[in-house]
């Protein structure tokens, strides 16, 4: 009897000898792994924080304009054909590209007219309605003959109809020689808070004035350019993504002799992005200052502007 007891006793310590040797390598096993995972993710954030390259290219503050806001979508013809292309062929004026109108009878007159209108917004956000000053709308655009003169016009709010009623050009632009390139702008002035909604929204306009009979010929235009934009008083930041990475920048820095504002941001570049930030709520200095930003993975970039 002793000898089994012993044997029973034997053989629990033989059981418990093997439980701690496997707890052990369960516990082993764990934190060798979270130590692998922990130096890969270490080495991951490592490699991409070397990899990132942000650039601080422009900094300023004061009147300034904005960037073109193009047309939203594709226009609408009143009165009119469409030869060729589309709206987002008249979203550049260097990339070769155009859409290309041409007039037809108007309804009730026996006369070829042009009648198109396209909807552009201003990004409110970047650029509120209370550092506004202006509105510039450009017109890049060829006609095929010189007998047509082509006004830019906008919707009014307060009219409720399109006009040009306020800006700074009411004579419109007519061509000189056929298929020439022509650059026609327009200035809103003082009166641009009637042509925009408080959503930004702004409704553009181009017409003929010389309507031929219908024994003449039905002009064509190409437009190549139709934008708008706004002049106002704001601090802009030039920011560039120079790296193959999307860098997500989360804070900004104005430092001088007096003062250092932190300010937090939320911006995010995708790789070879190139963007256009606005401040309305600071100033730079008038003095020597630097411009800092920081990266949520720790990198900075410094300007120096003053």
């Amino acid at each position: 009897m002793e000898a089994i007891i012993k044997q029973l006793r034997h053989g629990e310590h033989g059981v418990s000898n093997v439980i701690v040797v496997m707890l052990s390598l369960v516990l082993i096993v764990v934190i060798v792994a979270n130590v692998v995972l922990w130096s890969y993710q270490m080495n991951q954030f490592d490699w991409e924080r070397m990899q990132e390259e942000v650039e601080i290219a422009d900094a300023r503050s004061g009147t300034s304009f904005s960037q073109w806001f193009v047309a939203d979508c594709e226009y609408t013809i009143d009165v009119g054909s469409e030869i060729d292309g589309s709206y987002t062929d008249t979203q550049s004026a260097e990339d070769g590209s155009w859409q290309t109108l041409r007039e037809e009878g108007s309804p009730g007159t026996p006369r070829y007219r042009l009648f198109m209108n396209g909807t552009f917004t201003i990004n409110m956000e970047s650029h509120p309605l209370t550092i506004i000053q202006t509105v510039d709308i450009l017109l890049k655009y060829n006609a095929s003959d010189t007998g047509e003169k082509f006004y830019l016009k906008a919707y009014n709010w307060t009219a409720r109809e399109y006009s040009y009623e306020g800006f700074n050009d009411t004579s419109g632009s007519q061509p000189v020689t056929p298929g020439a390139w022509i650059y026609y702008s327009v200035n809103l002035t003082g009166h641009w808070r009637s042509y925009v909604r408080d959503n930004g929204l702004i409704y553009v306009q181009i017409l003929d004035e010389k309507p031929e009979s219908p024994s003449g010929n039905k002009t064509q235009i190409s437009i190549d350019f139709l934008g708008v934009r706004v002049k106002g008083n704001w601090t802009s930041f030039t920011l560039s993504n120079r790296s193959a990475l999307t860098v997500h920048i989360v804070s900004l820095w104005i430092i001088n002799a007096s003062r250092h504002l932190r300010y937090d941001v939320d911006i995010f570049l995708t790789a070879g992005e190139r963007l256009a930030y606005i401040r309305t709520d600071m100033d730079l200095p008038s003095e020597d200052f630097l411009v800092k930003i920081v990266t949520d993975r720790g990198n900075m970039e410094v300007l120096t502007g003053r």
